[in-house]
């Protein structure tokens, strides 16, 4: 907090001292917005530049939706069904035909079968993790792009810090952020859970919290607070210019007289860093807190009441159904990447409802046929819809993906954890969705084999689809930045653009 010692009065005629105690917080504009916006200045931000159309895909989306399914639901039964192999592969699903010629899905997908001529598949995506098969070190690859080498020796989860490698999300929102008067990395649904531990793989880490997400994590089937995106009752837009042009004013005074600094406290002064030849000030933080408020078009797209209620059962009155539909909203108002995170825990025990785990190590079937897939079928078909009817498609890309697949035979545990009629984790080889951003719908890519158990044909790394992201977004994949020590690191360890699918 910012303070002045002295007497009680009238500063400049206009100010009292009551509301000068004020400036220098976040507080004084009503929002809870992160750090990120206080620590603008020390940001090294590439400006939002038109990219130039290429062939191969480059730069042609303006927007990442990621749906995040953690926990991992079954690639067989779902993406990549095997009716030719033996029962205790294929199992009870049989396969269903689509509106893309020669792709089959799961039969617990008939919405989504319905729209396949708007999406791709791909089939062939598969890792051989480091350290134990778990989903921390599988969520931790796939949102870094880099492999957990932070993490214990058997790949546990452990507590997010600064020093973590930034998520795709948070390189985004480096690299190709969104205008000053929108939000470029919002996470919505639930947060990402692994054990005990919470956000592996979310945050910006050692980028610095400038790129962290605004998380909103409130139940959407709820009316959501929106606190954090708004003024306080009692100030006005007025008020709040008048307090931001008196903190200018005593910034500036403070440049002019350094003998002050003893009697301000960290959070007035102002911010300089000369890295890119450019001063910037500590003011930054306050435009961009302004620009959000003012411009109102944040807010809108968190407002879900105004939507009709077809379109809003369309998408499921569900947690997950409503953050999708959030999320059609968000990318409408010019958020640059969202990530919708299935509500349950990666490694909870699978239970019935709407909200339940996809961590199916026991009746895998069940849960799948009565719980996980109807939700998922509804909100991902209603999203892909809609996109595409808004004009939305072409410009959004839209990512569908587990952390990892699940065994292809039934009840055989590669761990010891693995029940009747359940399937393990399998991150050897697995499936995901993808859509717009300029990838041609209706194809599949890549094939597993006759068990879906390894990649046959053009086997691919999560590593290469966060490079693709990337590259749809015209952020060159092979990008360097310096971390806390100075040291060159990659967006992604290593990898390519998977073009063929452009």
């Amino acid at each position: 907090m910012f303070q002045i010692l002295g007497t009680a009065g009238r500063l400049c005629d206009t100010v009292s001292r009551r509301e000068l105690l004020t400036i220098g917080s976040l507080s004084l504009v009503g929002l809870s917005l992160p750090d990120c916006l206080r620590r603008k200045a020390l940001a090294d931000v590439q400006p939002d530049t038109a990219t130039p159309y290429r062939p191969d895909g480059f730069g042609l989306a303006k927007s990442v939706i990621l749906v995040y399914l953690q926990g991992s639901p079954s690639h067989i039964d779902l993406w990549d069904p095997k009716p030719e192999a033996p029962a205790e592969i294929r199992g009870e699903f049989r396969p269903i035909s689509t509106r893309a010629p020669g792709m089959m899905l799961g039969e617990a997908l008939p919405m989504l079968a319905e729209q396949a001529h708007r999406f791709s598949l791909v089939r062939s995506i598969g890792v051989n993790p480091k350290g134990l098969r778990n989903h921390g070190a599988a969520i931790y690859m796939l949102m870094t792009g880099h492999d957990p080498t932070n993490f214990t020796v058997t790949g546990l989860a452990v507590p997010p810090s600064r020093e973590d490698l930034p998520s795709v999300g948070s390189v985004i929102a480096r690299y190709r952020p969104a205008g000053s008067d929108r939000l470029s990395y919002v996470a919505v649904g639930a947060p990402v859970k692994e054990g005990s531990q919470i956000g592996v793989g979310q945050g910006a880490g050692l980028l610095g919290a400038t790129y962290d997400p605004f998380a909103m994590y409130d139940d959407p089937t709820q009316p959501l607070r929106l606190e954090a995106l708004s003024l306080p009752g009692d100030v006005t837009l007025d008020r709040l210019h008048s307090r931001v042009d008196l903190r200018a004013l005593v910034d500036a005074r403070h440049a002019q007289n350094p003998i002050l600094s003893p009697i301000l406290d960290t959070g007035a002064k102002s911010m300089r860093h000369s890295r890119t030849g450019v001063t910037s000030s500590f003011d930054e933080h306050y435009h961009k807190a302004i620009s959000l408020v003012q411009s109102n078009a944040a807010v809108k797209g968190f407002q879900l009441d105004r939507e009709s209620q077809a379109t809003r059962e369309r998408y499921g009155m569900t947690r997950f159904g409503q953050s999708c539909l959030l999320a059609r909203r968000l990318v409408e108002a010019g958020t640059r990447f969202v990530q919708v995170n299935w509500p349950a825990r990666s490694d909870d025990e699978p239970a019935a409802g709407p909200d339940g785990s996809w961590d199916t190590h026991r009746n895998n079937f069940p849960m799948l046929r009565d719980h996980r897939c109807p939700v998922f079928d509804r909100s991902l078909s209603a999203l892909i819809e809609d996109l595409d009817v808004r004009g939305l498609l072409d410009s959004t890309l839209v990512v569908a993906i587990g952390e990892f697949g699940r065994s292809p035979k039934i009840g055989a545990p590669t761990t010891d954890n693995v029940g009747p009629g359940g399937r393990d984790h399998w991150p050897e080889c697995y499936s995901f969705l993808i859509a717009g951003g300029g990838v041609r719908p209706g194809q599949v890519y890549g094939e597993s084999d006759r068990f879906g158990g390894w990649p046959k044909s053009n086997a691919v790394h999560p590593y290469d689809l966060l490079a693709t992201i990337h590259h749809a977004l015209g952020i060159d994949s092979e990008t360097e930045y310096r971390d806390t020590l100075n040291r060159p690191r990659r967006l992604v360890e290593h990898g390519r653009p998977i073009v063929g699918l452009f």
